[in-house]
């Protein structure tokens, strides 16, 4: 497997300043951080009325959950890596110390930068909760993985 390749027609993101598409790994759905906030609140009942009192909605956090592919025969810098595996496991091991473990700074939070389609980007501290790894190639090229975001104020603005 050659060096992932990307582009960014679709946008791009970085995760505490750390690019999250390069030859190394890359976001496959980056649109879901296009969606609209969850919303928290709910109306109140009238007893023996009929219908319900409405009340406003507010944006709450939201959970996404981004899928990656993470190579193992190139580093973050686009060197080829000498063995797939410890290559995927360098890049993995990247990402869990730059990326997944909380900061124990401040409110836990780094800084994600979505750079939109048009251009525009769009700056939001979130929490990052998670990276799972999924599917394996049977050599060490790729592992499928999902990276998991919690945004506080509900979506990247």
């Amino acid at each position: 497997m050659p060096k992932l390749t990307y582009n960014t027609a679709a946008g791009d993101l970085t995760i505490g300043g750390v690019a999250m598409n390069g030859p190394a790994w890359k976001v496959l759905n980056l649109y879901e951080l296009w969606q609209p906030a969850n919303v928290r609140g709910s109306d109140r009942i009238i007893p023996g009325s009929a219908g319900v009192v409405a009340y406003q909605r507010r944006a709450t956090v939201t959970v996404r959950s981004l899928q990656m592919l993470i190579s193992g025969t190139h580093d973050r810098t686009g060197a080829a890596a000498a063995d797939k595996f410890e290559g995927l496991q360098a890049n993995v091991d990247y990402l869990i110390a730059n990326v997944v473990v909380p900061t124990g700074a401040t409110d836990g939070t780094r800084s994600a930068v979505l750079t939109m389609p048009d251009g525009t980007t769009r700056t939001e501290p979130v929490h990052v909760l998670g990276l799972e790894l999924g599917d394996l190639s049977l050599d060490g090229g790729w592992a499928k993985a999902v990276l998991e975001l919690s945004i506080p104020t509900g979506r990247i603005v």
